[in-house]
């Protein structure tokens, strides 16, 4: 059988990859309607699923629903306040990054039943994703990782710390909750994740 031609090659290639994107927006698209039909727990059917597309390279993950958070939107207004800063501050445009939280519903108070109790999803959507760097936002986002990936992920990372799984890696920070509470809190929080560029483009090289 002849080799194929480079334009042929280029062009199978092509849609091959467009194949795959499309099963794992579809994937996700599955996971997302689970996650908002869940009845594991007492809120029962109001899960709100993470927001974003396959292959977003970066996936920024807090404990739980922000303030004022709804399917499509699960940082709520934690998602504008990064917006803002990064944005107006920093150039960076997070239009194409993934946003999720490690439980799904907001909780007055959590446990780590609640914590085991969503994990799977967690596992399921960062296989989905596939990014390269994930942001890993606060206690909960840190112990929800470890259920869902296992003992690879530290069980106590300082703020700042990375580790690495496969071809991704993750980066340890303050809770995003903190940020409009605590001037000091913030001001570490900016400034470690003012170093997410250079970690993305170390995974590029």
């Amino acid at each position: 059988m002849a080799e194929l031609e480079d334009g042929q090659a280029a062009s199978l290639a092509g849609d091959a990859a467009a194949s795959i994107g499309m099963k794992l927006q579809a994937d996700l698209g599955a996971l997302a309607s689970a996650i908002a039909s869940c009845h594991g727990c007492p809120r029962g059917a109001k899960g709100i699923p993470g927001y974003g597309e396959a292959g977003a390279g970066l996936y920024l993950l807090a404990g739980m629903p922000g303030p004022a958070a709804s399917r499509g939107d699960p940082w709520g207004s934690w998602r504008q306040l990064l917006y803002d800063k990064t944005a107006a501050e920093w150039g960076w445009d997070l239009a194409g990054a993934y946003f999720s939280t490690a439980l799904r519903c907001p909780l007055p108070r959590v446990t780590r039943r609640d914590v085991r109790r969503c994990s799977h999803f967690l596992a399921d959507e960062l296989i989905t994703v596939g990014p390269r760097l994930v942001v890993v936002s606060g206690k909960v986002a840190t112990v929800a990782l470890r259920e869902a990936l296992g003992d690879v992920i530290p069980e106590n990372p300082r703020a700042g710390d990375v580790c690495s799984l496969y071809s991704t890696r993750f980066l340890f920070e303050l809770d995003i909750a903190r940020v409009g509470e605590d001037q000091k809190a913030a001001a570490i929080f900016w400034n470690i994740l003012r170093g997410v560029e250079d970690l993305l483009d170390e995974r590029q090289e």
